[in-house]
C-alpha cells in the first residue's frame, strides 16, 4: 500500500474519531454495494464509539425488496440532526450522483469518499479510491488497515458487495487484495455460500418469468456482436415482478456465444429508461454509459435517458460498434493450453 494511501486512511480515522455526527451517504438508486457499505461502516462505528450519531442517506422511490435484509433495523432517509461534522460519500465517482442528499454533504463540515471507479472525482477532503472489485472491499481494506476488529456479519455485507457487483467475479476488477479478502473470509470461516445462495441461487417464479420476457425480446446486431433486450410495465405487470426483480438479466445477454456487448432497456410507467451494459473481450461499456450522463466499469456499466430513445439510438449504436471493433476474441482453442507452451 503507498504511502499516500496509508496517509488517508489514517486521515479518515482522524476525521470519524473528532466527529460527533456523521452521514454516510451512497448514491441514488443505490445497489448492494452500496447499501452494504453504508450499513456495515455504519455498524463498525457504533461498536467502537458509543459517542457518535450516525444517518445514512441514498435517494430511492422505494427500497427493492431484495435490500431489506441489509438494512434490517437501521432507518434510511432519516435526518435527526440539522447539520453534520462529517459527511462519508461512498461508491459514487462523483457527488451529483448523491442526488438530494448533495447538499447534505457539501454542508457537511468535513467529508470523506470511500470508492473503486476509475472515473472518481476526487471530490472530498479526503478520497480514498482503489480500483477493486467493489466498494465494500475497499471499505474492508480500510477498516483491515485500522485494525478494527471486523466480526463475520459485517464480512458477509462486504462478501455481498463483491459477488454482486462483479457479478459472482465474472464481471468488473478483481485485484490481489480481492483474492486476499476472501481468504480471510475462508480463515474466518464466513458463511459465503448463504450471501451467494440468496442474491444468485434464489429466484421467484415471477423473475423467471420475466427473464423468458428478455430473452424473447432479444435482438442481435453487428454479426451477433451486440445484443440488446427491452423489458416495460406491462412485461412487469404480466410477470408479476417487483421493482428489482429485473437484476442480473442482463447476464443472460453476455453469457451468450459471439455476444462481445449486451444491453437491456427497461421502461417502467413514466420513469426515464434504464439502460444496463455488460461487455467481454475487451469491449468498454463504461464509455458508451458516460456519453450519455452514466457511468460505471469497462465490462459493467448503465445510465438512464428521460426521453424518447429513438432519440439517441443512431450515437448509441456507432458508439457500440466503435467498442466491438476494439474488441479482442480469444481462439477457443487457446483457452487452457497455449500453443507457445511446452
Amino acid at each position: 500500500m503507498s504511502e499516500e494511501k496509508v496517509k488517508s486512511i489514517l486521515v479518515f480515522k482522524e476525521q470519524i474519531e473528532k466527529s460527533k455526527k456523521i452521514a454516510l451517504i451512497s448514491h441514488k438508486n443505490p445497489d448492494t454495494d452500496a447499501l452494504s457499505s453504508i450499513v456495515a461502516l455504519k455498524k463498525i462505528i457504533e461498536k467502537n464509539y458509543s459517542d457518535k450519531i450516525i444517518d445514512l442517506f441514498s435517494e430511492c422511490e422505494s427500497l427493492k425488496e431484495i435490500y431489506k435484509p441489509i438494512l434490517k433495523e437501521d432507518n434510511l432517509n432519516i435526518q435527526t440532526v440539522n447539520d453534520y461534522d462529517l459527511a462519508i460519500g461512498f461508491d459514487s465517482a462523483t457527488k451529483e450522483r448523491f442526488g438530494i442528499y448533495e447538499r447534505i454533504f457539501d454542508l457537511a463540515k468535513d467529508t470523506a469518499q470511500i470508492d473503486h471507479h476509475f472515473s472518481n472525482e476526487m471530490f472530498a477532503r479526503n478520497n480514498i479510491v482503489y480500483m477493486t472489485s467493489s466498494t465494500t472491499e475497499v471499505l474492508y481494506l480500510v477498516l483491515k488497515a485500522l485494525h478494527f476488529e471486523i466480526p463475520n456479519n459485517i464480512c458477509k455485507l462486504i462478501y455481498a458487495g463483491m459477488i454482486t457487483d462483479t457479478s459472482e467475479f465474472t464481471q468488473g476488477i478483481k485485484r490481489k487484495s480481492t483474492i486476499k479478502v476472501l481468504n480471510d473470509f475462508y480463515i474466518k470461516k464466513v458463511d459465503m455460500d448463504c450471501v451467494l445462495n440468496y442474491f444468485f441461487k434464489n429466484n421467484s417464479n415471477s423473475k423467471n418469468k420475466l427473464l423468458e420476457k428478455a430473452l424473447h425480446s432479444m435482438k442481435f446486431y453487428f454479426n451477433g456482436g451486440l445484443v440488446i433486450m427491452t423489458l416495460n410495465e406491462n412485461d412487469f405487470i404480466d410477470a408479476n415482478a417487483k421493482q428489482g426483480e429485473e437484476e442480473g438479466i442482463i447476464n443472460q445477454g453476455i453469457n451468450t456465444k459471439g455476444v462481445n456487448i449486451a444491453c437491456i432497456f427497461i421502461k417502467r410507467n413514466e420513469k426515464p429508461y434504464f439502460v444496463s451494459m455488460r461487455s467481454k473481450y475487451g469491449a468498454d461499456v463504461s464509455s458508451i454509459a458516460k456519453r450519455f450522463g452514466g457511468g460505471g466499469h469497462v465490462n459493467m456499466a448503465a445510465f438512464t435517458y428521460n426521453g424518447n430513445i429513438k432519440e439517441i439510438a443512431p450515437d448509441f449504436f456507432k458508439l457500440c460498434k466503435k467498442e466491438l471493433v476494439r474488441c479482442r476474441e480469444i481462439p477457443n482453442q487457446n483457452i487452457f493450453f497455449d500453443d507457445n507452451e511446452k
